[in-house]
């Protein structure tokens, strides 16, 4: 193939997502030796990052403004290979990804299957739980026309078809269509907020578009209230909810489950060729080893008496001279 017929396409959107993508990056060039375009935003964030992705032999682009949702679109329109395949940076990749180009290039878009509860963990429909994709869908009713929007919380509901976008392929031309219409809604006025506006724009409208819809193991949550995959058959790994705690579970890359030491095994792997240092310490979820944290403590603890003593002696000094 030409180098232009088919990539990989990541992106960042600040500091604390600076080493998930690193990490990502590392895992995929163990499994893919074909071109990797990353969109940075122009900010110093970036601009340290480009040494480290150009370690990993890819290629740099920056952008005007990145967020988390509501940008995706642009990526596609950016990217410079006719078939693209978007890729979130929370992930790990356990096999090739070969078999993904055939489908989506037949197809024009791929997307992959997700199985939370429609309601919300734990929820119902007269008690909604956290991460309600119902609710979540709700919000584009006004975006589309009834019967675009009713199909697709029929299909949510009832066939318990819904898609997490952190894995997602375009390819052109046949997949234009879906992505001007997707690029119409994401651009509109007021939709920057939407929580997460391109997904619940994708799944409202799939059934207006061909598409390939890719089994939940090309983009397996790595917690187990969203899955029906047994992990040791997912392809791709990915580690959403940013640490956040459900059922008194911490969710995303926690050491102690299986899957938070798959991924803790794929950074220190990447800390061998690549200086993970800086982008450790801005993370906020990198879940520290309890004797690094009682270390930190002490070393805090320390300072801090440090300093109390020296106030104090230079207080004495002071009473001292008043006194004479």
């Amino acid at each position: 193939m030409n180098r232009l017929d088919r990539g990989c396409v990541f992106f960042n959107f600040g500091n604390v997502y600076a080493l998930r993508l690193l990490v990502s990056l590392f895992s995929m060039r163990q499994i893919y030796n074909g071109p990797i375009t990353v969109f940075l935003a122009h900010d110093a964030a970036g601009a340290a990052l480009r040494a480290q992705l150009e370690r990993l032999d890819c290629e740099v682009a920056f952008v005007d403004r990145l967020s988390r949702s509501h940008d995706k679109h642009r990526l596609f329109h950016a990217s410079p290979y006719r078939t693209t395949l978007l890729f979130d940076s929370d992930l790990i990749f356990q096999t090739t990804i070969d078999d993904l180009w055939g489908p989506l290039e037949g197809n024009g878009l791929l997307v992959t299957r997700f199985f939370p509860n429609p309601h919300g963990v734990d929820g119902s429909a007269a008690c909604p739980g956290w991460a309600n994709r119902l609710g979540l869908l709700e919000q584009v009713r006004e975006l589309v026309d009834a019967e675009t929007y009713a199909t697709a919380a029929r299909r949510l509901l009832k066939a318990r078809i819904d898609v997490n976008v952190g894995v997602m392929g375009l390819s052109k031309p046949a997949g234009n269509p879906f992505l001007a219409a997707w690029t119409k809604l994401m651009e509109g006025k007021g939709v920057d907020r939407i929580r997460l506006l391109d997904e619940m724009l994708v799944i409202a409208l799939l059934p207006r578009h061909g598409h390939f819809l890719a089994d939940e193991s090309w983009n397996c949550p790595a917690d187990e209230l969203f899955r029906r995959t047994n992990l040791a058959d997912a392809r791709i790994i990915h580690y959403f909810a940013d640490g956040q705690r459900v059922r008194g579970l911490r969710l995303g890359r926690s050491r102690a489950t299986w899957a938070g030491q798959k991924w803790y095994e794929a950074y220190r792997q990447a800390g061998r060729d690549l200086d993970l240092r800086r982008w450790t310490r801005l993370d906020p979820t990198f879940e520290r080893p309890p004797s690094r944290l009682v270390s930190a403590s002490l070393r805090a603890i320390r300072s801090v008496s440090r300093r109390t003593a020296g106030l104090y002696g230079r207080l004495r000094e002071l009473s001292a001279s008043a006194t004479r």
